[in-house]
């Protein structure tokens, strides 16, 4: 008969709990395809049976040297940890994102940190990863939006001693985060058109059901009641994550909007998911005159990343500076283990006038 998964996973544990407790520092054990082969069973069953050897620091895996058993009494800090910080980030289109990403690294390697970048796609991908590494003193986590599952939570805790996440979707963790309340956004956003004279109001967002972005768009529906004609179709949802609209899909999302003469039924626009201002402007222009001569224009994103906005549309969000700066204190703190408690950052919110909204009387 056949053994089944649970089964070879027993006896792959005992071989290695064996195996392990009988070898010398520095001895090297069977490849993972070796192990594979011995026990007939799949990469990913093998790499759960090391997972536990790893996290308790008994062996090390790094890629070119193999498998190395650990020596169980070594002292050397610098042995205990594979490296300082691990960046884990889900793969997007979004280029600020990715900024984020480049600037801290820039800044703690700067400070002598050690920094290992891991992009996924999937969490089945992060965790065959993650089997393959030793231990870190921080992880900074960037989810893009997506679910962060207790599985793969549980599975990361093993590997660094603290973590901390790029964006405030996932709180109420043993975790910082560091991120922006949007909502807050589209409120001062929506009260700076209110003051220019504006009573039609449109959002165009993500349609992901991601809980910030969910409630943004539940926001902008409460913030409408106050208006004297709104109307629910003004909610504009792309489907596709912020950072990853192309012109056709802001062209298109607008387009079915226009009335038989060319124009908006609306006269403000508030935008947020666009990364690059260039974008939007030719997705508006594209329009016709009826609607880039007449439409007002306010971006929520980054109030200093002038590629996003171009200096040409209003915005309202947070400074990247700020951000840059409060996420190198943070890192740098938890690798030195210095001693505070996890909490949710959020990001001050500020308005930057460029000229792109038309004062109606």
């Amino acid at each position: 008969m056949q053994k089944s998964t649970a089964s070879k996973l027993r006896s792959l544990t005992e071989w290695l709990d064996a195996r392990i407790s009988g070898a010398a520092p520095g001895d090297h054990l069977p490849t993972v395809r070796e192990m594979m082969r011995r026990f007939s069973t799949a990469q990913r069953t093998v790499e759960r049976a090391l997972q536990p050897y790893l996290a308790e620091g008994r062996i090390r895996a790094r890629p070119g040297a193999g498998i190395v058993v650990c020596d169980p009494y070594e002292q050397d800090e610098q042995e205990a940890w594979e490296g300082d910080l691990l960046v884990l980030y889900r793969v997007s289109d979004s280029r600020i994102a990715r900024n984020v990403l480049q600037e801290v690294e820039q800044r703690l390697k700067q400070r002598g940190i050690s920094v290992l970048q891991i992009g996924y796609s999937t969490e089945e991908q992060a965790l065959s990863v993650l089997g393959k590494i030793g231990k870190f003193k921080t992880c900074l986590l960037q989810l893009h939006f997506e679910v962060l599952s207790i599985e793969f939570l549980a599975a990361l805790r093993k590997h660094v001693k603290s973590i901390v996440i790029d964006g405030v979707s996932a709180t109420g963790i043993d975790a910082d985060a560091v991120g922006t309340n949007w909502r807050e956004a589209l409120s001062v956003a929506f009260g700076v058109l209110r003051d220019k004279g504006h009573e039609r109001i449109a959002f165009l967002t993500s349609a992901h059901k991601a809980r910030q972005i969910a409630m943004a768009r539940r926001e902008y529906l409460l913030l409408s009641k106050s208006l004297p004609s709104s109307r629910p179709e003004w909610l504009i949802e792309i489907d596709k994550l912020p950072g990853g609209y192309s012109v056709a899909d802001i062209q298109e999302a607008l387009a079915r909007q226009q009335k038989p003469d060319g124009s908006l039924p609306f006269t403000a626009l508030i935008v947020w998911g666009v990364t690059e201002g260039f974008m939007l402007e030719r997705a508006i222009h594209e329009l016709g005159p009826a609607v880039h001569e007449n439409l007002s224009v306010v971006m929520l994103g980054s109030t200093d990343f002038a590629s996003e906005h171009l200096n040409r549309f209003d915005v309202v969000g947070n400074s990247n500076a700020e951000k840059f700066a409060l996420f190198e204190t943070l890192l740098a703190d938890r690798v030195a283990f210095r001693d505070r408690e996890p909490e949710t950052h959020y990001l001050e919110i500020s308005y930057k006038p460029h000229g792109s909204i038309i004062k109606l009387d």
